[in-house]
């Protein structure tokens, strides 16, 4: 008896619920939900509004960049390899500095019945100037003391050399420290693309913890509405309408979606655990990613985006300073074809005292022009082939790389405009099914559908759902893998390199 009365109370509602101008649109009427339709008998489940509240520290995009910017140790390595890479170029730098030493030695020695003491000291300066002249001078001192004689000698000695061939010009001198400064410049070049390919992992990683994380969402989203699916069974159960078999599919679906929301959990902490290495900090740290899941349309106009890659890519601009390295290799070693000429001048000035012996004075002065023709020495001949080979393929090289930027940065344009329609179709088609659910609830409690129906449905939205994210976070990574192969990223953050 009480069968009937809910089976006409709802009837009856379903029928009043409706208007004319209702019937003249569908020729399927839709019923208002009725917060009475479930009866006390039916059991109670536990609800998606029980929802798993994930704990720790909200971090967001900007938060994980920079303490990956602090912390992480690829950037630390980087900048440590960076202090050797410094002292080089200042050795170079250092190539035309005077150096100075002294050299020296205290010897005593016994021959027979005769001891002695020998004292050497000879401080000196070797200098290399930009036309390629070298400059030596070196002054001894030596005292020589024995039982009963003293001898002493101070002399002054200077060498001037001047190259008129191999080895003069300030070009030729001057290559290696700008070959130095080159390479300098390229180091940097490689600091920043290590920095920047560093964001780049930090920002995937920690959007693959939000994935886990939304997906975790749209799990108990999907228990939630199996069991208010399973509610309605029950009420059509009760009331006659539905037998008790055909809602065991439906609780086989609520299992299957309690198992997805375990599979959920396990991504978020193998997420959590691998952006929590990038960062460097404690694994025992709780984190929660954060950011905004609506992106903005960018444009991808390939003519604006290719001069911008040209302009900022660390390996196309690190390429033309390595072709600049070979050109100056390549006038070294032309310069090494020539013949050994120079122009040389030594002097030697000073004085020997002995005890009981006059002193002698020492004035030596010696000049004139070496040279030095090789007749059949093929190897300097080598440098030159080598040098004009490592200089016409490092050109070779940078056509490469240009082929190689523009083909990414078209095909990172083309990929982010077909994400961004796909992720406005995603919008659409999730906004429908979930609407198409909504509707075939109501024709299930009116008794215009089916159990089945609504599962099918159901099966939809979930599908629609995960489109819908996996659209926005393959539209937002995209995003970054375009803003990495033009080499913007540093800027793009913010980011001035203090090195």
């Amino acid at each position: 008896m009480r069968s009937i009365l809910i089976l006409a109370v709802m009837f009856g509602g379903a029928s009043l619920a409706f208007t004319p101008a209702a019937r003249a649109q569908s020729k399927i009427p839709i019923p208002v939900p009725r917060p009475d339709y479930v009866p006390d008998t039916t059991p109670q489940r536990q609800t998606a509004s029980e929802r798993t509240v994930l704990s720790g520290t909200k971090l967001t995009l900007a938060d994980v960049v920079f303490m990956g910017l602090r912390d992480n140790r690829t950037i630390k390595s980087a900048y440590i390899d960076r202090i050797a890479q410094k002292f080089d170029l200042r050795v170079a730098e250092d190539r035309f500095t005077p150096q100075f030493s002294i050299s020296g030695e205290v010897a005593r020695q016994r021959i027979g019945d005769v001891t002695s003491t020998t004292i050497d000291v000879s401080p000196g300066v070797t200098m290399l100037t930009r036309t390629g002249a070298t400059f030596d001078f070196v002054w001894s001192n030596s005292a020589n003391i024995g039982d009963g004689n003293r001898t002493l000698s101070s002399a002054a000695q200077v060498t001037f050399e001047q190259p008129l061939a191999r080895g003069a010009g300030i070009e030729v001198n001057m290559a290696p420290v700008q070959q130095a400064r080159l390479g300098e410049k390229i180091n940097r070049l490689r600091l920043r693309a290590t920095i920047s390919e560093t964001i780049g992992s930090v920002i995937f990683t920690h959007r693959d913890l939000l994935l886990a994380q939304e997906e975790l969402k749209l799990a108990e989203d999907a228990v939630g509405r199996g069991e208010d699916l399973l509610r309605i069974n029950g009420a059509l159960i009760a009331s006659g309408r539905m037998a008790q078999m055909d809602a065991v599919q439906t609780e086989a679906d609520v299992e299957s979606q309690k198992l997805r929301v375990l599979r959920a959990k396990q991504q978020i902490e193998t997420a959590r655990l691998a952006l929590l290495n990038l960062l460097g900090l404690d694994f025992a740290t709780k984190i929660v990613a954060t950011e905004s899941l609506t992106p903005r349309k960018v444009d991808t106009k390939i003519g604006r985006l290719l001069a911008v890659a040209l302009d900022q890519r660390p390996d196309y601009q690190g390429q033309l300073y390595v072709i600049d390295q070979n050109r100056l290799g390549l006038v070294v070693a032309k310069n090494e074809q020539l013949w050994d000429i120079a122009l040389f001048a030594r002097g030697r000035f000073g004085g020997e005292f002995a005890s009981r012996s006059p002193t002698q004075n020492v004035a030596d002065i010696v000049g004139g022009v070496r040279f030095r023709f090789p007749i059949n020495d093929i190897s300097r001949q080598q440098l030159l082939v080598q040098a004009d080979t490592s200089y016409r393929s490092a050109e070779l090289q940078l056509a490469d790389i240009r082929a190689g930027v523009e083909m990414q940065i078209r095909g990172s344009a083309a990929e982010v405009s077909l994400l961004w329609q796909q992720l406005v179709i995603a919008e659409k088609a999730r906004d429908l099914a979930a609407r198409a659910i909504e509707i075939e609830k109501l024709k299930l409690n009116a008794g215009r559908s089916t159990t089945f129906q609504v599962r099918s449905l159901e099966d939809s939205l979930r599908t629609a759902e995960n489109q819908l994210l996996a659209a926005r976070i393959g539209y937002m990574n995209a995003l970054t893998r375009l803003d990495l192969q033009l080499g913007t990223t540093l800027d793009t953050w913010k980011i001035a390199l203090k090195d």
